[in-house]
């Protein structure tokens, strides 16, 4: 980047303190930074503001200008690489990212020196409205593009930055990627829509990057609309931006995930989703189960055991009769074969009571990894049994139930349809009326053929 340019950005940052917001349109930051601009050039004499003619000749130019302004340089291909999944910058090092089909790899790039990386720095704090800078700070992305941990080291600022998707999978991507079959979708959708009677509690465990925010995302689509969702997360992970009725919380410096569990009990939610939950707030997510609200989470654990233990021990501290309260734990796991990398899900199994203080499972689904498949160990007895009580359907009722839901997940991938709002369309439009939406996804479906 040339001495003009970083000069120029510099000045026009400090003048944009506390007048950019992370809620701001783009037309709206537009006008504020061709203004800031045009202040700028007025206190300079004539002959030192040659970039303004450059810029200012007429209004694509003035466009053109404010948008580049909004440019993270170097990094703005791999932001808009989907395949890309956090960027890892070390100082003015070589830059690497986490690609989701080949793991870790540096990217040929990287900052010329450290004015050129502190200008980057200084966007970011600007762009998010934000001040002054931290030891440690982490600062959202404008138009929720992701979120970037900045911290200062003895060698110079340590930047990671974890993307959010911008077209989230939807339980038809993962479908087809392998992560998980559409019997086992069904019963998915079965557990978080209940038939309107009896939704599960579910967890979601894995080790990092093994798809468990993917796939709690993906679940989204199965959550009827007439529900109001709570959304609490550390940082902004999940994308809800097609759902109608949402509350979207974040924890801070000020407010914990605990504090925002409590509270969200005085929202009326019908749904609790926790971004992911490793302290004192999965205390709070059981006690919101308890008293009947319906929650959904992640949680870092390899198996469904270890999922058990980590909610009995500290710092969570969940007594053994309460963590029945979990009807489904599904674990995530990420594989490698050869040189690519893919995530599925490995086990599933319903809480069962309590025998001599010991949490009892039903396994449903274990992954075989020698043969690459997804093998159904038992059918499901606990949940359908509860379902079966509060919905006054018998055992085959609920299996038939199942396996139409499971053809017309099938039908929805034979017909194309990718687009997360599009799967929930028609899932909503099934919970509404199963018979409509079969037949108009089976006319979907011979249109795509």
């Amino acid at each position: 980047m040339d001495e003009v340019r970083i000069n120029l950005e510099e000045n026009l940052l400090d003048r944009l303190k506390g007048k950019i917001t992370l809620t701001q349109s783009v037309k709206t930051k537009e006008k504020i930074i061709l203004n800031a601009f045009l202040e700028f050039c007025n206190v300079l004499e004539n002959q030192k503001c040659e970039e303004r003619e450059k810029y200012l000749k007429d209004e694509n130019s003035k466009t053109a200008f404010a948008t580049g302004f909004q440019s993270y340089g170097i990094i703005d291909s791999l932001l808009d690489d989907p395949n890309v999944e956090d960027i890892i910058i070390n100082g003015a090092e070589p830059i690497y990212v986490h690609h989701s089909l080949e793991g870790l790899k540096e990217t040929g790039k990287q900052f010329a020196n450290a004015r050129e990386l502190d200008l980057l720095i200084k966007k970011i704090l600007t762009f998010a409205g934000k001040e002054n800078l931290k030891k440690i700070n982490n600062i959202d992305l404008p138009g929720m593009r992701g979120r970037v941990n900045i911290i200062y080291s003895p060698l110079g600022p340590e930047l990671t930055i974890t993307k959010m998707k911008s077209r989230p999978l939807s339980i038809i991507d993962l479908i087809e990627k392998g992560t998980l079959n559409t019997e086992i979708a069904a019963h998915l959708w079965l557990y978080i829509e209940g038939m309107g009677v009896k939704l599960a509690n579910i967890l979601i465990s894995g080790g990092p990057g093994s798809g468990k925010t993917t796939l709690l995302n993906a679940l989204l689509s199965f959550v009827p609309n007439a529900q109001h969702i709570v959304v609490i997360e550390d940082s902004l992970e999940l994308v809800t931006n097609w759902i109608g009725n949402v509350s979207r919380l974040e924890s801070d410096e000020d407010l914990s995930l605990a504090d925002l569990v409590k509270n969200s009990l005085r929202m009326r939610p019908d749904r609790i989703i926790v971004g992911e939950v490793r302290g004192s707030e999965a205390e709070d997510m059981i006690t919101a189960m308890n008293i009947g609200k319906y929650c959904m989470a992640t949680i870092h654990a390899s198996t469904v055991r270890e999922t058990i233990f980590r909610l009995q021990s500290n710092p969570m501290n969940i007594p053994e009769t309460l963590i029945n309260l979990v009807d489904v734990f599904i674990v995530m796991r990420k594989m490698v074969v050869g040189h690519q990398i893919f995530r599925v899900v490995d086990e599933i199994a319903e809480s069962a009571g309590l025998e001599q203080k010991v949490v009892l499972i039903s396994p449903l689904w274990k992954y075989d990894s020698a043969a690459q498949v997804i093998n159904h160990l038992s059918p499901t007895t606990v949940y359908r049994d509860r379902l079966s009580r509060a919905s006054g359907l018998n055992g085959k009722n609920i299996f038939d139930e199942i396996n139409q839901r499971k053809d017309f997940l099938e039908m929805l991938r034979q017909a194309d349809v990718h687009l997360i709002q599009d799967v929930s369309h028609y899932c909503e439009s099934y919970i509404q009326d199963p018979e409509i939406a079969l037949r108009q996804v089976s006319t979907l479906k011979e249109k795509s053929s």
